[in-house]
C-alpha cells in the first residue's frame, strides 16, 4: 500500500472522530438547555428588617404656644376692655368696633391658615377669634344695650355657622370642634334667666343638625372622635337642667324635642363619613340612649304621670335598639354593633319590669346594664372588634361602679336599720350586690389594670353581699323579741363564718393555679381569713355567751383545719 494513501486515510478517520465528539457535545448541551432546571438550594436570607412604625403626629411647639397665646389673648382682651371702661378712654361704640375688628381679623387669619398648610395653628387661632367675637356680641347686648340679647345670640350663631362652613370646606375636625364649642357656649353667655327650656332645646337641635352636615358633606369625620364626643356630651349636658327645671306646660314640647335629640345623637354616632366606617359608634349610642331614658324620667315626673306607666317608653327604646340591629349591620358591613345593641335592649327590658313595680329597683337596673355591657364586651372581643370591646368594657365598669356605690349606701342602710323588714335574698340590696359582682367578675377575665381593679371590687362586693344576706337570713329566723338596733350576735358571727369560708375557698383555689391568678387568690384568701379571725376576737366575743363563743371558735377553727387537710391531700395527690 502507498504510504501516502494510508496517511490520508488515518487523518480523515481522526477528523471524523473529532466531528462526532463535537456533535455529541452539541446534542448534550441542547438537551440540558431544554430540560427543566434543577432547583438550586436557596441561600439563607437574612430576616427582613422590621418596618419602622409610622411616626406619631404630635403637636409642634408652635401649636402649643399658639393655643396658650390664644387663651391669654382672650383674658387680655377682657381685662383691657374692663380697664378702658374704668379709665373712660374709649366709648362703648369704639370698644364694640375694636372687638369686632380684632375678632374678625384673627378669625380671617385662622381661616387662611386652616385652608393652607398650617391647619392646627389655624384651629388654635380660630378659638381666639370666635371667643373675641362672642365676647364682643355679649358686651353689645348685655352691657352696652345696643340690641336685644336674642339678636346677639343670633349673631354668635351666624359666626358659628360660618366656622362650620370653614370646617366643611377644609374637612377639619378641629375647626368643627371649635365651632361646636362656640355654639354650645352661646346660650350660657347670653342667658338672662327665666324658663326658656324649649327654645334652648330647639336651638341645640338646629346646632346638632347643622354641624352634622359637615362630616357628611366632606365625606369624612369617622375618626373625629373629639368632635363627635364634644357634640354629644355638650348638648346633653345642656339638656339636663332644661329637663329638670322645665315647667309642666312646656314638658310635652320638650319631650318631643328630646326624642328628636335622640335621633340626632344616633345620626352623629352612625352617619359621619359616608365613605368610611365611624369609630366608636356603639359607645356614643349607648351613652345617648341611657341619657335619653334618664332625662325622659325627669319629664315624666314633671308631667305628673304615674311612675309605673314609664315602662311604656322604656319598652319603646328597647324595641328601637332591636330594630337597629339589621340596618346598622348593613351600615358597618359586620356584626360590630350587634352585641352593644342587644345588651342595651336587654337592659331596657330589664328596666321595664322594676319600673312597673317600684322605682327602688333602679339599682338592679344599673347592675343589669353593667352585666349586659360586660358580656357584650367579651363577645365583641371574640369577634376581633377591639375598639368596640374597649369602649363597652369601660362603660360596663362605670355602670358597675355606680351600682356598687348605690349598693354600698342602700345595702348598708338596709342591713343596719331594716334587717328584719327585708326578705333575705329577695330584696333590691342583694340584687344590686349580686349583679354588680357578676359584672365585676366578667370584667376580671380581660386582665390588665381594669381587670385588677375589677378583681378588688369583686372581692369586696361579693363577700360583703353574701355575708349580709346570710346574716339577714339568720336574724330573720330568730324570734323577734330581744332584737334591737342592727344585726344580732348570731347574725354577726354568721358574717364571720362566711368570710372565713370565702377565704379558705379562695386559698384552696390558688393552689391549682400557676399564673398571676395564684398570687391574687392566695392574697385574697389570707386577707378574708385574717379579717374573720380579727372580727372574731375583737367584735364577736364581746358580751357573747358561752354557746356562741364555742360556735364561733369551732366554726372558724374547723374551716381553717378542713382547708389545710384538703390542700395537703390535693398537693400529695391523695383523693379528697
Amino acid at each position: 500500500m502507498d504510504p501516502d494513501a494510508s496517511k490520508d486515510h488515518a487523518g480523515s478517520q481522526e477528523l471524523a472522530e473529532r466531528v462526532a465528539r463535537l456533535e455529541a457535545q452539541v446534542a448534550w448541551l441542547l438537551q440540558r438547555q431544554q430540560a427543566p432546571a434543577a432547583p438550586t438550594p436557596a441561600r439563607p436570607t437574612a430576616p427582613a428588617a422590621p418596618r419602622p412604625a409610622a411616626p406619631r403626629k404630635e403637636l409642634s411647639p408652635v401649636v402649643w404656644i399658639a393655643g396658650i397665646g390664644a387663651a391669654i389673648f382672650l383674658f387680655g382682651a377682657i381685662f383691657f376692655f374692663r380697664w378702658a371702661i374704668q379709665q373712660g378712654w374709649v366709648g362703648a361704640e369704639l370698644r364694640f368696633i375694636l372687638g369686632l375688628l380684632a375678632g374678625g381679623a384673627i378669625s380671617a387669619l385662622a381661616a387662611k391658615l386652616i385652608l393652607g398648610d398650617s391647619r392646627r395653628l389655624g384651629v388654635a387661632l380660630l378659638l381666639a377669634g370666635l371667643g373675641t367675637l362672642q365676647f364682643t356680641f355679649r358686651a353689645g347686648a348685655m352691657e352696652y344695650h345696643f340690641y336685644a340679647a336674642p339678636l346677639g345670640l343670633a349673631a354668635a350663631a351666624l359666626v358659628t355657622l360660618l366656622a362650620g362652613g370653614l370646617a366643611a370646606r377644609s374637612a377639619s375636625g378641629g375647626a368643627l370642634t371649635v365651632a361646636l364649642a362656640s355654639g354650645l357656649a352661646a346660650p350660657l353667655v347670653f342667658s338672662q334667666g327665666g324658663h326658656h327650656e324649649v327654645a334652648l332645646a330647639a336651638y341645640l337641635a338646629v346646632l346638632m343638625a347643622a354641624s352634622l352636615a359637615v362630616p357628611y358633606l366632606s365625606r369624612t369625620g369617622a375618626s373625629w372622635h373629639g368632635t363627635r364626643w364634644t357634640a354629644l356630651l355638650g348638648v346633653w349636658l345642656l339638656l339636663l337642667p332644661a329637663c329638670a327645671e322645665v315647667q309642666k306646660a312646656d314638658a310635652t314640647s320638650l319631650a318631643l324635642l328630646l326624642g328628636l335629640h335622640l335621633v340626632l345623637a344616633g345620626l352623629w354616632a352612625w352617619l359621619p363619613g359616608r365613605e368610611e366606617k365611624p369609630g366608636t359608634p356603639t359607645a356614643l349610642w349607648l351613652v345617648a340612649s341611657m341619657l335619653a331614658t334618664s332625662y325622659a324620667w325627669l319629664l315624666w315626673k314633671r308631667l305628673g304621670l304615674a311612675p309605673e306607666t314609664f315602662a311604656l317608653p322604656v319598652l319603646a327604646v328597647a324595641a328601637l335598639n332591636l330594630a337597629l340591629v339589621q340596618p346598622l349591620r348593613a351600615r358597618m358591613e359586620s356584626r360590630r354593633a350587634d352585641w352593644g345593641l342587644l345588651a342595651l335592649a336587654a337592659g331596657h327590658l330589664a328596666l321595664a319590669v322594676p319600673v312597673a313595680l317600684a322605682w327602688r329597683w333602679v339599682g338592679p337596673l344599673w347592675g343589669t346594664f353593667a352585666l349586659g355591657l360586660a358580656w357584650a364586651s367579651l363577645k365583641a372581643e371574640e369577634g376581633d372588634y377591639a375598639e368596640e370591646a374597649t369602649a363597652l368594657r369601660w362603660l360596663a365598669a362605670a355602670l358597675a361602679l355606680l351600682t356598687t356605690l348605690r349598693w354600698a349606701f342602700h345595702g348598708l342602710d338596709g342591713f343596719l336599720f331594716h334587717t328584719r323588714a327585708m326578705t333575705p335574698f329577695l330584696n333590691p340590696a342583694f340584687a344590686e350586690g349580686a349583679l354588680a359582682s357578676a359584672a365585676w367578675w366578667l370584667l376580671t377575665r380581660r386582665g390588665g389594670p381594669l381587670g385588677l381593679i375589677s378583681f378588688l371590687a369583686l372581692e369586696v362586693t361579693a363577700n360583703v353581699t353574701l355575708a349580709f344576706e346570710a346574716a339577714r337570713l339568720v336574724q330573720h329566723l330568730q324570734t323577734p323579741t330581744a332584737l334591737g338596733w342592727g344585726p344580732s350576735r348570731a347574725a354577726s358571727i354568721t358574717m364571720t363564718l362566711v368570710w372565713a369560708l370565702s377565704g379558705a375557698w379562695q386559698w384552696m383555689r390558688s393552689l391549682g393555679h400557676r399564673d398571676e391568678a395564684r398570687r391574687a387568690l392566695m392574697i385574697a384568701g389570707y386577707a378574708w381569713m385574717g379579717l374573720a379571725s380579727l372580727k372574731l376576737i375583737a367584735s364577736d366575743l364581746d358580751h357573747a355567751d358561752t354557746p356562741l363563743r364555742a360556735l364561733a371558735f369551732l366554726g372558724v377553727g374547723g374551716i381553717g383545719m378542713a382547708a389545710a387537710i384538703l390542700a395537703n391531700r390535693k398537693r400529695t395527690g391523695e383523693p379528697s
